[in-house]
């Protein structure tokens, strides 16, 4: 909490919008935004005026999202000439993802958010993926790692150079059953395809690895479009998206559930 604390020290607590998810400034003028992606191991970030993308960061898959995460910011500002406060809009992944990783974003996003009265963008991680695919895709099926040999599954179609319509809401299905299901007309990517994707890419075409990962300049103009359509939220109402309860609490239900008389 120190490091975001210095991040945003000496900023002014301004609002700068006059209702929910517009701002006040001249439309015509870009939007800096600042995105984050941490909903795996590693993650990355992205400084973006509108949809140009300034400067991106990769965080470090062999270090804490909560050790990296800060500093990295303050580079990419930095070597950008930009200070915490001009950021207008502040777009962070919501998952679902590493639970720990999402809670350390969210986090950042809401101390930075409220210090600086930069807007807020909650964005799914599963359109990112989505939104990050080769132009030559038209539909695609993404999917994470759920644990328990299961995946989060998020199946979407394009409906234009820029859009892309959700076919079916993001489910758990078991990954045996799920592959039996593909076909050659299937399209897949996503962080879930490591360790399988030998056995899924008989059967569909999988995207290559760098399309893999989501990445933060995806969230940023996903973000943008959300704003834009009256949709960002407070930063009191950030909360990362968790389709299941995480091992521990889990655990922790069964133990006090068995005990209840």
């Amino acid at each position: 909490m120190s490091k975001w604390i210095i991040l945003v020290t000496g900023i002014q607590r301004c609002p700068r919008t006059t209702d929910k998810g517009r701002r006040t400034k001249d439309q015509s003028h870009p939007m800096l935004i600042l995105a984050l992606e941490t909903s795996g191991f590693g993650g990355s970030l992205a400084l973006l005026d509108d949809e140009r993308v300034l400067g991106e960061r990769i965080l470090d898959a062999q270090r804490r999202h909560a050790q990296t995460l800060v500093p990295e910011i303050q580079s990419l500002l930095q070597e950008n000439n930009r200070k915490p406060a001009e950021c207008e809009l502040i777009a962070v992944s919501t998952g679902p993802g590493s639970f720990t990783g999402l809670r350390v974003g969210i986090t950042c996003v809401k101390t930075m958010a409220y210090a600086t009265g930069a807007k807020v963008a909650a964005v799914p991680t599963f359109p990112c993926l989505a939104a990050g695919c080769p132009d030559d895709v038209d539909r695609v099926q993404v999917i994470m790692n759920a644990q328990r040999q299961e995946l989060f599954v998020g199946r979407f179609q394009r409906e234009n150079a820029l859009e892309w319509r959700e076919t079916q809401s993001l489910c758990i299905e078991k990954a045996t059953a799920w592959q039996e299901q593909l076909s050659a007309m299937d399209a897949v990517t996503g962080p879930g395809l490591e360790g399988i994707s030998d056995t899924v890419s008989p059967r569909c075409r999988v995207l290559a690895p760098e399309f893999w990962q989501p990445q933060a300049r995806w969230v940023g103009r996903l973000g943008l479009k959300q704003l834009q359509a009256g949709q960002g939220v407070s930063c009191w109402d950030l909360q990362p998206l968790y389709v299941r309860k995480s091992a521990a609490e889990e655990k922790w239900d069964a133990t006090h559930s068995s005990a209840a008389p």
